[in-house]
């Protein structure tokens, strides 16, 4: 796996206004637009406009969701995306802190 170096600390300032239309408005996203911005997407060596998804990426995003569903107390089957829908900026905020903190990340770094 090839983790990202840091994961930064986030605040509810840093999520989007539930019930979002999209995953990324500005610099904010929801939780899962998160997870898929630090551990999903890859920015291509040679192009920085590009955006691919490696399998090991792909990896290292399923671990994240994985520890964000259980944090969040909801099931495989469940959507994560009406999860986000009625939960608060701040719970957002605080379980992709958990998620942080799970995967090690220790070093306070802010967007």
């Amino acid at each position: 796996m090839v983790m990202p170096d840091s994961v930064p600390v986030f605040t509810y300032n840093d999520i989007i206004e539930p019930p979002a239309v999209d995953y990324e408005v500005g610099d904010k996203k929801t939780m899962v637009g998160w997870l898929k911005h630090i551990f999903l997407y890859h920015t291509c060596e040679d192009n920085p406009d590009c955006m691919q998804i490696r399998p090991e990426d792909r990896k290292d995003y399923e671990k994240a969701v994985d520890i964000a569903r259980k944090e969040c107390k909801i099931g495989s089957k469940a959507s994560m995306e009406e999860w986000e829908d009625s939960a608060t900026r701040k719970r957002q905020a605080a379980v992709l802190n958990a998620v942080r903190k799970k995967l090690g990340y220790t070093e306070e770094c802010y967007i």
